[in-house]
């Protein structure tokens, strides 16, 4: 019995074993694939096969320093983690130089240059011929010389150097450093003449021809970042932003997310798709992730949330972005729109005040000035505030016209009529064919029962912008109600509905029109139209349209 369950085990263990040995070169080919193209997918195969190698036999001792090696340089894990990995291997296979070789490496790159020359100079023992292990070792003397503040000796400087001299030497008959000094020479040389070829076809005006030479080149090249980049700069000339995006998030994911070369992608982005706001996202994710103190990137990004009106999530950004610069009055600025948006006001208005008082442009804060003024008018119901915010803006700005405008609809909206038609007039001094501002005072003398003047500024309007639907409509209402006159006013309304089908209020007006005129029929259809659209639009009281169609025929 005792056999019988022996032998399977062991034919089990041998599978295991097998399978390791398969899946680790495989690993290692996908590893060295990598090193000379930086292709991700390579990256990521070669990370995978060394686990699955790991689980299938743990005393497998090359893939936990290799898989040390990798994951570092992926950013997920930190030295000390590499370090443990390495440290792993070495107690699995003590007489293993590489194992000692990579223990030695990461614990120079942690200062532990004492415990790395150890480890170097027993890897030296175990494999007494290897040039790469006594380069190594001076380089980490120098590291340890160019670091230390005192205690440098002579002593120190010689071994340095003779590890430096004696390993190069030793490179020439190294088989390992003679394949790897080929392989990046065969690659340079590749390199070099894509290079060179391709900028030739360019200057020739030959972009098509060098754009193919670089694509057919960059799957077998280490340097396919570069032919990127080539590839996108073509695409641009010719056009192509769609090609060019192509070229330049392969240029990031290859660059394992470099910072300049993500920065290189926002900058394209933004000036030819600025439409992939999804995408400017994850960019600047990256920034934040890699820079979290980088305040511009959280403003940016807040910028982006509001584009997709995630209101939350701008919010969120803008807050860091003050977080790491708390007097930026731009980003106090931005982080009140956000809180405008999400309804609370108490927060904009103090962030405005303080982005007012820090006055980094006298135009730009006339602007947010402006902001304020409308809180205080439109929310707060303190129209003295708002006019007075909107006064000393003025004195901030050459661009008068908007905030005459703005003081001017604030005394209309409370009824101060002459005062708004004084500002509606001053602001007309600096923009005269602004066909908003003459509807704007068209309705402020038709409050006064100006019906002359205000008929002359609907017209004006209507002469600037002949698409103007809603002057067309309130010209209507003049010539209906002020004059009398239903049939020149139907006109009007006429083509206020042909300018826009949806006007509820424009259909209304007709029908008022036609029932002037004792057109009930008429009258009856545009009524019904009327609550036909307003049933989408809510643009008017329901039960105002339908009391005045069936008014019209009760006897």
């Amino acid at each position: 019995m005792l056999e019988s369950k022996t032998v399977p085990q062991k034919r089990k263990d041998d599978t295991n074993m097998t399978n390791a040995q398969e899946t680790m070169q495989k690993a290692t080919f996908a590893h060295q694939r990598y090193l000379l193209k930086a292709n991700n997918d390579d990256l990521a195969s070669a990370i995978n096969g060394y686990i699955e190698t790991i689980s299938q036999n743990p005393s497998e001792t090359s893939a936990y320093y290799r898989l040390a090696t990798l994951l570092h340089k992926n950013g997920q894990i930190g030295i000390d983690s590499a370090i443990d990995q390495c440290r792993k291997a070495v107690k699995l296979s003590p007489k293993d130089a590489n194992a000692h070789i990579y223990l030695g490496y990461f614990l120079s790159l942690n200062s532990n240059f004492d415990e790395a020359k150890s480890e170097f100079e027993t890897a030296i023992k175990l494999k007494p011929a290897s040039a790469r292990t006594r380069l190594v070792l001076a380089l980490t003397m120098l590291e340890k010389i160019k670091k230390q503040a005192s205690g440098k000796t002579i002593k120190d400087y010689t071994n340095a150097l003779y590890y430096g001299l004696s390993g190069a030497i030793m490179s020439f008959f190294d088989k390992t450093s003679i394949k790897m000094v080929c392989q990046n020479l065969a690659d340079d040389f590749n390199f070099a003449k894509y290079k060179t070829v391709g900028a030739i076809l360019e200057k020739v005006n030959s972009e098509k021809q060098a754009y193919n030479l670089y694509l057919s080149a960059v799957d077998n090249s280490r340097k396919s970042i570069a032919l990127y980049e080539r590839m996108a700069r073509i695409a641009i000339k010719k056009n192509r932003p769609d090609i060019a995006f192509d070229c330049l998030n392969n240029v990031v994911i290859l660059s394992n997310n470099d910072p300049m070369k993500v920065a290189n992608a926002i900058e394209f982005v933004e000036e030819y798709q600025n439409d992939k706001v999804d995408t400017l996202i994850d960019y600047y994710t990256i920034l934040v992730n890699k820079y979290p103190e980088f305040s511009k990137c959280y403003y940016e990004l807040g910028h982006l949330y509001i584009k997709k009106d995630e209101k939350i999530n701008a919010l969120s950004a803008f807050k860091l972005a003050l977080k790491y610069d708390e007097n930026n009055p731009y980003y106090q600025n931005s982080l009140a729109y956000a809180y405008v948006q999400l309804e609370q006001y108490d927060n904009a208005i103090e962030l405005y005040k303080k982005a007012l008082e820090a006055n980094p442009n006298d135009e730009w804060s006339a602007v947010v000035a402006q902001a304020l003024a409308a809180i205080y008018h439109q929310v707060k119901g303190n129209s003295e505030a708002a006019i007075s915010m909107l006064e000393n803006s003025l004195l901030l700005t050459k661009n008068k016209s908007q905030i005459h405008e703005a003081i001017a609809d604030i005394y209309y909206d409370i009824e101060n009529i002459d005062s708004a038609i004084e500002y509606y007039q001053m602001a007309l001094d600096e923009d005269n064919d602004n066909p908003k501002i003459y509807s704007r005072l068209a309705m402020a003398f038709w409050e006064k029962d100006c019906i002359e003047k205000a008929i002359i500024y609907y017209s004006k309007a209507i002469e600037l912008d002949s698409s103007y639907d809603i002057a067309y409509n309130n010209l209507g209402v003049v010539f209906l109600d002020g004059l009398g006159d239903a049939s020149r006013a139907i006109e009007y309304f006429r083509t206020a509905t042909e300018i826009n089908p949806n006007y509820v209020l424009a259909h209304f007006n007709m029908a008022r029109s036609h029932e002037a005129m004792g057109e009930k029929i008429a009258a009856a259809k545009q009524y019904q139209k009327a609550l036909n659209i307003n049933r989408q639009t809510n643009e008017l009281d329901f039960k105002l349209i339908e009391d005045r169609l069936y008014k019209l025929f009760e006897t």
